[in-house]
């Protein structure tokens, strides 16, 4: 279970993971062994994974996009599964509301996005409908975790 220090120094290493034990120590007001000690357990409990984000465009994902899907609900954990296997989408959840899952995904070209709705996503058994949604400017997201 999470404490207030632990939320806290989750907090402080998700605006900049490359801080040193003794920069957050001062920061939290506790000892460097005592957040080193903190930060090791977090990991060891998957409460905490330090990885590098990097820019998608820089690796040829320029093109952002929110694809919503409506479809049937024996085929959701079927097309929730295929999705989360796609270097293609960032990020899938089931939802309330008018769409049963929404998608954010990174595409290298119009054309990459075009095959992918066109080709590969309408294979896919109890896919009703679709909505896509291309975004133009990111101002905040680009290497914000979403939590």
């Amino acid at each position: 279970m999470l404490d207030s220090i632990d939320k806290q120094l989750i907090i402080l290493m998700g605006q900049d993971a490359r801080q040193s034990s003794e920069t957050l120590a001062k920061k939290l007001n506790l000892s460097a062994a005592t957040v080193r000690r903190r930060i090791n357990r977090l990991i060891k409990n998957d409460l905490l994974r330090i990885v590098g984000i990097a820019d998608p465009a820089e690796f040829g994902f320029s093109l952002g996009v929110v694809i919503n899907l409506d479809v049937e609900q024996n085929k959701l954990e079927s097309i929730m599964e295929w999705l989360i296997n796609r270097t293609e989408i960032k990020w899938a959840a089931t939802t309330t509301g008018q769409f049963d899952i929404i998608a954010l995904g990174g595409f290298m070209s119009t054309q990459h996005l075009s095959d992918f709705l066109t080709k590969e996503l309408p294979g896919l058994e109890g896919i009703k409908d679709t909505e896509t949604l291309i975004s133009l400017d990111v101002r905040k997201g680009r290497y914000t975790p979403l939590f």
